[in-house]
């Protein structure tokens, strides 16, 4: 065989080594890509309870691709993520559990949206879809209050890191994010008060993320607060969604009702759940009042021209806890007679 024969078959050799190589590896991809998560995700034995989870949840019906990303993706997020735990699976304790990275919640929240397009607008549009530079960047409350580890319980739940990784300042320099990027994402994600692997029933009710134990309580078992108007013990609603509500809108360590960031309803409200006049994913309740009243009330003045906070925002009447006592001190006026 001639010397230019032989080059000639170690070149197609090689051709044929690369090709058969890149053949494997898309089509290793592609299999990973389409096949049955039961023979791909869950083949790792750090995903065995994430995929036991998902499918008993609502979403078991939308493969893992859709919120993770594929194989086949071209989101470098996603693929360094995957390139991640293959190391971690190769590396290290096959047994230790996967938990949820602070930088992919973000891509998350966007694929919440393009099934849930309402929930998102509505989050959007409420305070709960805040920045960490509005929640850390305030002169005035970081003076009254330094952000602290206790201010990520609620307002940073999935950031990785103490406080001090956080936030920081400078004598004549004022307060400056760390990360300058965490500038304009939301603090308060989906995933605070939604598991995506929940099942349908926690999925209703909602679930709170425990940023210490790095994984989600469901609503439910979630412990009822005890609040207290002095020493009188106020009727707190069943419902398991204000549970969830009361782990960040919660009361002082004395447990007395409006103290802290405390919403407990009380007064004309008693009883009642946050969600009676609370949108689940928006703030406003201003279409909500009549549905529990008439156009007129007990006096004869709509609810919504009332001195309290939900008519202004200076109301010495906070509409969470407003008696009856507290506009009538004399008394109650007796209700006018209906006209005939």
């Amino acid at each position: 065989m001639s010397l230019l024969s032989k080059r000639r078959l170690i070149v197609l050799g090689v051709l044929y080594c690369c090709v058969f190589t890149a053949t494997c590896a898309v089509g290793g991809l592609a299999y990973f890509h389409f096949g049955n998560p039961k023979d791909t995700c869950a083949a790792c034995h750090e995903m065995t309870g994430v995929y036991s989870h998902w499918r008993s949840s609502s979403h078991r019906t939308i493969h893992c691709r859709e919120c993770h990303g594929g194989s086949l993706t071209l989101d470098v997020h996603a693929l360094q993520s995957h390139v991640e735990r293959l190391v971690r699976h190769l590396t290290g304790d096959p047994n230790s559990p996967v938990h949820l990275q602070g930088r992919h919640v973000r891509d998350l929240n966007l694929s919440c949206g393009r099934c849930h397009p309402q929930a998102l607008a509505d989050w959007q549009a409420s305070r709960h879809s805040t920045t960490y530079a509005r929640f850390f960047l305030d002169p005035e409350h970081n003076r009254q209050e330094p952000p602290s580890n206790d201010c990520l319980r609620c307002h940073g739940m999935f950031f990785q890191g103490d406080i001090t990784a956080l936030v920081a300042t400078a004598p004549g320099a004022g307060w400056r994010l760390q990360q300058p990027a965490l500038a304009v994402q939301a603090a308060i994600p989906c995933l605070s008060c939604h598991q995506v692997h929940a099942s349908a029933d926690d999925t209703r009710d909602g679930s709170f993320y425990d940023r210490r134990e790095q994984s989600h309580i469901p609503a439910y078992a979630l412990p009822v607060p005890h609040i207290q108007q002095g020493e009188r013990a106020v009727k707190v609603s069943l419902d398991p969604r204000q549970r969830s509500c009361l782990q960040c809108h919660a009361p002082d360590p004395a447990h007395q009702l409006a103290s802290s960031d405390d919403r407990t309803p009380a007064g004309v409200h008693e009883g009642l759940s946050c969600a009676d006049c609370h949108p689940a994913h928006g703030r406003s309740s201003a279409l909500t009042c009549n549905a529990c009243h008439p156009a007129d009330s007990h006096c004869g003045i709509p609810v919504e021209k009332m001195d309290t906070s939900f008519l202004s925002p200076t109301s010495t009447h906070n509409v969470h806890t407003v008696a009856c006592m507290d506009c009538h001190p004399q008394g109650i006026p007796k209700k006018a007679p209906m006209a005939k």
